[in-house]
């Protein structure tokens, strides 16, 4: 028996001197990372407008006109040949509105029916033309004209956009490894951040309207170009 565990003792020893014969500590590897942007501009696919309707009056029965007021938005925008997919109710409220007496206090003297619709097409010549169509048939505000890129007109710029990432990215690594006399032998890894940078172009149509600049308002507003963007992440190894 005692034969039997100091042979066992032995076995035990030599299999942890084995372990820590393997375990070698690996050679420091040293790094430096670097963020590049692949810019893409391209001429924008799609356009997007908000609308509000907006009614106000003495009684609740307001809500049910601003609903008529809407619905007659809705049915001229679509007669532009544009589809119910791509319109999208935003925001939809109905609050009181006061009014303060110094001998009174606050008194109730009405209702606002507000309807904010999103109308979001790759019809964009359509552009003013939907404004223009959407003032004549109730809407008091449109706004936020804003040309962008589809995901689909995205998806085919990302190989471009993501190669001019990486390029950037290692032209900033091979300045700073030059200024630090070392080499660049490879990549340790590489993260892509995939964005959209669309600057919104804003345009007063009411303001065009009072004014009475009808042809601004038939014009659509186009911008050049749009812009996608493409960030990457990336660690390189130097010796």
């Amino acid at each position: 028996m005692k034969k039997l565990f100091t042979i066992l003792l032995i076995t035990l020893l030599l299999f942890i001197a084995a372990g820590c014969s393997n375990n070698t500590t690996p050679a420091n590897i040293h790094t430096v990372n670097a963020t590049g942007t692949g810019k893409i501009t391209a001429e924008p696919d799609t356009v997007e407008l908000r609308l509000s309707i907006i009614s106000e009056g003495k009684d609740k029965s307001i809500q049910q006109e601003n609903a008529l007021k809407v619905q007659k938005t809705i049915d001229a925008i679509i007669a532009l040949g544009l589809s119910k997919e791509d319109l999208e109710t935003q925001n939809l409220s109905f609050n009181p509105i006061y009014n303060w007496d110094q001998n009174k206090g606050q008194q109730l003297i009405g209702y606002r029916a507000e309807n904010t619709l999103i109308v979001k097409t790759k019809d964009i010549d359509k552009a003013g033309a939907i404004a223009d169509t959407a003032i004549k048939n109730g809407a008091e505000m449109v706004g936020n004209l804003n040309f962008t890129l589809s995901d689909e007109g995205k998806e085919s710029f990302l190989e471009q956009a993501i190669e001019k990432a990486v390029v950037d990215a290692k032209k900033q690594v091979e300045f700073a490894a030059n200024a630090a006399n070392v080499k660049i032998t490879g990549v340790q890894n590489i993260n892509i951040i995939k964005e959209s940078q669309s600057p919104p172009i804003y345009y007063d149509l009411m303001k065009a309207k009072a004014a009475g600049s009808e042809a601004a308002i038939d014009t659509p507003v186009i911008p050049e170009y749009t812009e996608y963007t493409v960030t990457v992440q990336a660690t390189f190894v130097i010796e």
